[in-house]
């Protein structure tokens, strides 16, 4: 049974919506909430394939609840491309509550057998979603914070919620299995930050554009490097990720605990950060616990120049094609500085992760 707070987050949450008619398997203990908005179909498929594949979870175990984010209907060319492109991905045939047998007709043979895949070993849910704002991650990762609590709750369970991005790679293959074990190991835990690894995989699959995104990303991320080194050496703040921070697209909860905190702010970006805020007050306040298991969960991301959201990189790395780049040559003279102590290569390691030293750009 919900409680009172929980109960008034997810009426809200689904007021006027159609729930998904087929119940929780009995078996289910997690599910994987995934919000999708203008993505590339062969992302999503393989973020579910990555899913199907991992061990130690038999069929039924785990749920997967698609979050298909349109955005306000304005009328732009913007918003007909992130149409058309969330509409490719509910016709995909791999959808549980959602039988789109033209699906088939649409998408090339390594598509379709990824979707058969995907369809013998997980149950993969789908909703479609209208925002009140273009690109309103929040909205999106509570509205699938809010069907799988209820969800749950109809079976009497307060369920394990994953919130992932769509771009990501379940490469671990004992990753469900691990955090299944976090949660009945520690009953009282309510929330989990789970690790990122960003590699580089634009959407262009030009090799020439591809080469040329990369070059930019280089610069870029030299130029923020060499920015942190020079405030460590000159004693500022470095404006770094805290350790135990929240990544949106990797965040772990419980269902009925997290709809009792409210869930995620409705914001474009930062809400993740938010999450994690209220995450600890409700569990200071209720005796519970919650968890920074980077090391331990950690799954990939794609690193792109992406423009779908408010937090995506490609304005970012526009405006690097208009400065003039560091030299390698000044960015080791200022690294070996700063490596004459424990603490400065201890920086040094860390900044060499791009999740790292992104932080200022996705919470600001």
């Amino acid at each position: 049974m919900l409680e009172t707070s929980a109960s008034i987050f997810v009426r809200d949450r689904l007021k006027g919506v159609t729930l998904i008619d087929a119940p929780l398997d009995k078996r289910c203990r997690a599910c994987v909430v995934i919000p999708v908005c203008r993505e590339p179909v062969h992302r999503v498929v393989n973020l579910l394939v990555s899913l199907a594949r991992q061990r130690g979870v038999d069929f039924g175990m785990v749920e997967v609840l698609c979050v298909v984010n349109d955005g306000p209907d304005d009328g732009s060319k913007r918003w007909k491309s992130t149409e058309q492109a969330n509409q490719l991905v509910l016709s995909l045939p791999v959808w549980k509550n959602r039988d789109r047998f033209d699906g088939h007709l649409r998408f090339p043979l390594e598509v379709l057998e990824a979707c058969s895949e995907v369809r013998s070993s997980l149950i993969a849910n789908v909703v479609e979603l209208r925002t009140s704002g273009g690109g309103m991650v929040g909205e999106a990762l509570n509205r699938g914070l809010a069907e799988a609590t209820v969800r749950f709750d109809r079976a009497n369970k307060n369920g394990i919620i994953i919130f992932f991005g769509a771009d990501n790679i379940v490469d671990d293959p004992d990753y469900l299995a691990k955090a299944m074990r976090f949660f009945e190991k520690h009953s009282e835990l309510v929330a989990v930050s789970g690790g990122i690894r960003l590699l580089f995989d634009p959407d262009a699959r030009d090799e020439v554009e591809r080469l040329t995104i990369a070059g930019i990303m280089e610069r870029f991320f030299l130029r923020k490097k060499m920015r942190i080194l020079e405030r460590f050496i000159q004693g500022q703040d470095l404006g770094l990720m805290p350790r135990d921070a929240f990544f949106g697209s990797h965040i772990l909860a419980r269902s009925g605990d997290a709809a009792s905190w409210g869930g995620f702010p409705d914001w474009k970006r930062n809400e993740d950060s938010a999450f994690g805020i209220a995450a600890k007050a409700y569990a200071i306040k209720n005796g519970k616990i919650v968890l920074n298991e980077k090391e331990t969960l950690l799954i990939t991301s794609a690193l792109r120049d992406s423009d779908r959201t408010d937090a995506s990189l490609r304005s970012l790395l526009e405006q690097e094609m208009d400065k003039d780049p560091v030299s390698f040559e000044a960015y080791e003279a200022c690294e070996r500085l700063v490596a004459g102590t424990k603490e400065g290569r201890e920086l040094i390691d860390f900044i060499e992760e791009p999740a790292n030293i992104l932080w200022d750009h996705y919470t600001n």
